[in-house]
């Protein structure tokens, strides 16, 4: 490491803009002098990234309406940048993972989709909790032999 180069986390591997998501019934009580008094419910759909609700609508008119609208919010909550797919401070850069992270690691190289390798331009860095800090040998990025221990955190 350089004096003065900074570090920087990379995109997670297999990155997604939200790793789970939920359709919920919400009951409410309607009151009406007119039409009378009744329970009615909604859906709403909830977006999660590490355990957290990052994005969600609602008012929707039942569980099968929501379905239908999924993708829709799935896209309207990237379009407004809800979706990250980026190291997160102190949490494990495994996919659907919501633990601290305890290792930081360097990328050795950069693989493009062809399987091309260049070398980061400064301090690319992926963070795992001690359950996801073996990456295995399969992937060209995403392995072993291309990470370098920094430090534990």
């Amino acid at each position: 490491m350089k004096l003065g180069e900074k570090e920087s986390g990379a995109l997670r591997p297999d990155a997604q803009a939200f790793d789970e998501v939920r359709i919920v019934t919400v009951p409410r009580y309607k009151t009406s002098g007119l039409s009378g008094d009744e329970w009615r419910i909604s859906a709403h759909i909830e977006f999660y990234r590490k355990g957290v609700k990052v994005h969600e609508s609602g008012g929707l008119r039942n569980v099968e309406t929501a379905c239908g609208f999924v993708y829709a919010e799935h896209c309207k909550g990237t379009d407004e940048g809800h979706a990250y797919f980026a190291s997160e401070k102190g949490i494990c850069d495994q996919e659907g993972c919501s633990e601290r992270a305890t290792l930081l690691f360097k990328l050795k190289k950069l693989f493009c989709r062809s399987g091309h390798g260049t070398e980061p331009m400064g301090i690319e860095t992926r963070q795992f909790c001690e359950q996801h800090k073996r990456r295995g040998d399969c992937a060209l990025e995403d392995a072993d032999s291309n990470y370098e221990l920094l430090r534990t955190l």
